[in-house]
């Protein structure tokens, strides 16, 4: 009787804790999600501590659908856009400090096998030898941010515009037919540019 009453007590206690364990993760994920509540939904407030399944949550409530800003305590505010599924682009039109303009795609965790996440693809600042070439709505633009302030102006005015924006970059690959490299294209990357009233906000430039 008395072993009955203790294996008893120690399920009731299994089942308690679990139920706690549950209850904790349900008001940490709502207390995530408030967050999008207390600002405007494409500026949010980046938690000091996040747990890795807090931080992989947060990830996933984050807009889809284009520009967003996320505020961070002591690194500023960074310009993002995760409205492509395998690549997050960081971008920077107006500094808050000293620095230029500039862009980041990075791997996102949804990438190939998900080991790829957050690792660097390109920037404009490290290009590896390739050459990159901007599309908004199909029309070329070159490389803005290498072209100089007249170019990067015209540019902004269009994305503000724009629906789409395509980077394409183009690497050299030998032809061993030609027995030369010639440039062709590796990948073009789509996003999409809602709320495009967020481009003209200083941001922390840079990586």
């Amino acid at each position: 009787m008395t072993k009955t009453l203790i294996y008893d007590t120690k399920i009731d206690y299994m089942i308690l804790n679990t139920f706690h364990k549950g209850l904790l993760t349900t008001l940490l994920t709502i207390g995530v999600y408030a967050l999008h509540a207390q600002t405007n939904d494409h500026i949010l407030q980046v938690p000091e501590t996040l747990s890795e399944q807090q931080l992989s949550t947060f990830k996933k409530s984050l807009p889809k659908d284009g520009w967003f800003i996320l505020h961070f305590k002591k690194d500023g505010d960074r310009l993002l856009n995760y409205s492509n599924k395998n690549y997050e682009m960081s971008l920077w039109l107006h500094c808050t400090e000293n620095g230029k303009p500039g862009f980041l795609i990075e791997y996102s965790d949804t990438y190939g096998d998900g080991n790829y996440g957050g690792i660097d693809y390109i920037s404009s600042n490290t290009k590896n030898g390739n050459r990159i070439q901007f599309l908004l709505d199909h029309q070329d633009y070159g490389d803005p941010f290498a072209k100089g302030d007249d170019q990067l102006a015209r540019f902004e005015t269009a994305l503000k515009k724009a629906h789409q924006l395509t980077l394409s970059v183009y690497t050299n690959e030998f032809n061993p037919q030609t027995g030369k490299d010639e440039e062709k294209l590796n990948r073009s990357i789509d996003f999409k540019l809602e709320h495009s009233e967020l481009l003209d906000k200083p941001v922390n430039c840079g990586k």
